[in-house]
């Protein structure tokens, strides 16, 4: 999220090539799962298209700047200050940065997606890290599986 730019984002999909370490310096993603490219629902493309028509009303604005900042590159440890900031303003209980992946991956899993699909998105080497992280948010399907059967 850190590393995204404005030049990553091609109509409805976004690709993720870059990663930014703890100490703010710009690396190749952890692995090459990580390297991925994921369409973008509608809502999120409004906000990006709000939030880049403010950016561009930065003096420093290019067409590459980062999606995420003002022009320098955030850390970990400043999101989080800001997402602390912004959470106490909005009087909204405060989570960590990496709750919204997990909340993304449990709707996900909670409305059906097929967890290939979420291990995908999140860039996970092997489904089986997604698979321990997200099962039991799968409902058990042995009545669907039986009448599936009954019908053949």
């Amino acid at each position: 999220m850190l590393a995204l730019r404005w030049t990553d984002i091609h109509d409805d999909h976004i690709s993720v090539k870059r990663s930014v370490n703890k100490k703010g310096v710009e690396t190749p993603p952890k692995n090459r799962s990580s390297i991925r490219t994921i369409q973008l629902p509608i809502p999120l493309i409004k906000i990006l298209n709000e939030h880049k028509e403010r950016q561009m009303l930065l003096p420093n604005f290019k067409a590459d700047s980062r999606i995420l900042g003002d022009g320098t590159i955030l850390t970990d440890a400043m999101l989080q200050k800001r997402n602390e900031k912004y959470s106490s303003l909005a009087e909204l209980k405060r989570i960590r940065i990496h709750d919204f992946r997990h909340s993304h991956a449990s709707f996900l899993a909670f409305m059906g997606i097929n967890i290939q699909e979420i291990a995908r998105r999140l860039g996970h080497a092997k489904i089986e890290m997604t698979w321990n992280t997200y099962a039991h948010l799968y409902p058990k399907e042995e009545e669907r599986a039986t009448a599936v059967l009954n019908v053949a």
